[in-house]
């Protein structure tokens, strides 16, 4: 009886090892929790950078049409549209997947591996998908469920390798899906409004894995919380990796969905969402509730007037150059939700000293009369910053902002009326 309890529990060991906590049955799995003790910043240069460059000389194997098949099954919807239609239709995705099954390959050379099979592929999109379906990259476990699929990231030495690279978030209640900016935003409008009661472990297990590579609170939060903490993760690994490619630290991108999801805790205590906007015909900034509907830089169509949605922290970029006025990002909004950041700052400093002081403790100087959702940013993404800030620093860290949140949620609409003032 005794071996065959033993049998079981290894039978069951070996079942969970493989492809433990995720949809497509990867293997190659790294579980951050595995490595608390380090800044998310220190996991990034240690482990995860590492590895997304080891992928990307070395290359992987490629799955099995088979494989490919039920992987299709296992991703969203639009993920698995956007690759049939890449393809033309699922028989040429698989049969081009049976075509190829067995290669070692990399993401410099799959775009040309599938141009070779036809030209009428769109080989980029498809060269995304095959890798994710071949578990291609670095694929990171934040809690049993919660996965983020880190494929195709370059080194940093070749021309434009900071734009590569996809990240697609999954949760125990959401199979694989892209995290864009844009559609993290807007799980975000819906978590801070309507989940309110689970805010507090929210942004405590987003600040603690960020500080000490430790989310394992994570299920404490509530159901969507959890998948838009994995989104959060799957899109800041993504700008962390490219900020990390030219051999520089500074805040960037991945500084700029920080702040915005921090500030989520303000518009959630906002009657109306009302945040700083920049007019794309004035070119002037207000505090406003109205925004006009999202177009490229360099169209000349009239747009709408809607009301304001967390998304519009993402925006195209304003320039009329048709190189660049497709851009897109939260962080082309950096000036105006900056603004806002030091408004509520100052709003608490003036208000709540004692609360700002337990925050600025933790920052290498105090910067008395600054933003301190921006000191954040500067805080977690600083090579001075010491690679370990212990159990103890980053707990307290955690809390202490977690805490200044829940206040300026509580304080928000007497904020805005000192804002509107202005």
């Amino acid at each position: 009886m005794k071996n065959t309890i033993l049998t079981l529990i290894v039978l069951v060991n070996t079942s969970l090892a493989f492809g433990a906590g995720n949809k497509l049955n990867c293997s190659n799995i790294v579980n951050l929790n595995t490595h608390k003790g380090q800044t998310y910043l220190s996991f990034m240069r240690a482990i995860v950078k590492p590895k997304m460059n080891h992928y990307a000389t070395n290359g992987y194997v490629l799955r099995a049409a088979s494989d490919v098949e039920k992987v299709l099954e296992n991703v969203s919807s639009k993920v698995k549209r956007a690759a049939i239609r890449s393809a033309g239709n699922i028989d040429n995705l698989l049969n081009l997947a049976n075509e190829l099954e067995g290669q070692t390959t990399n993401l410099y050379e799959l775009p040309k591996i599938i141009a070779s099979v036809s030209k009428s592929f769109n080989r980029y999109k498809l060269s995304t998908f095959l890798g994710l379906a071949s578990c291609g990259g670095v694929i990171i476990e934040y809690a049993p469920g919660h996965v983020a699929y880190n494929i195709h990231y370059g080194t940093g030495e070749n021309d434009k390798d900071d734009r590569t690279g996809r990240s697609f978030g999954e949760g125990t209640s959401r199979d694989a899906d892209d995290a864009s900016d844009k559609n993290y935003l807007k799980d975000l409008e819906e978590f801070v409004i309507e989940h309110k009661s689970s805010t507090k472990a929210f942004y405590t297990t987003l600040l603690k894995s960020l500080s000490n590579s430790d989310s394992s609170d994570m299920p404490l939060i509530s159901e969507h919380g959890q998948t838009l903490l994995t989104d959060f993760l799957a899109v800041y690994t993504a700008e962390q990796a490219r900020n990390l490619m030219d051999g520089r630290i500074s805040v960037h991108w991945d500084g700029a969905l920080l702040e915005v999801t921090l500030l989520g805790a303000f518009h959630a205590g906002q009657e109306d969402i009302k945040l700083f906007y920049k007019d794309p015909y004035s070119g002037e900034t207000s505090f406003t509730n109205t925004v006009y509907n999202q177009d490229i830089g360099c169209s000349v169509k009239e747009r709408k007037v809607r009301g304001v949605k967390l998304y519009d922290y993402w925006q195209f970029s304003s320039s009329t150059n048709m190189n660049h006025c497709r851009r897109s990002g939260i962080n082309i909004t950096k000036r105006s939700f900056r603004k806002l950041g030091l408004l509520i700052s100052d709003y608490q400093r003036k208000h709540n000293p004692e609360i700002i002081a337990n925050v600025e403790r933790h920052f290498t100087s105090r910067n008395t009369g600054k933003n301190v959702f921006y000191q954040l940013s500067k805080f977690f993404i600083n090579s001075k910053t010491p690679v370990n800030l212990g159990d103890k620093r980053a707990s307290e860290l955690s809390l202490d902002f977690t805490t200044f949140l829940l206040q300026v949620r509580k304080d928000a609409a007497k904020i805005t009326a000192e804002i509107e003032k202005l």
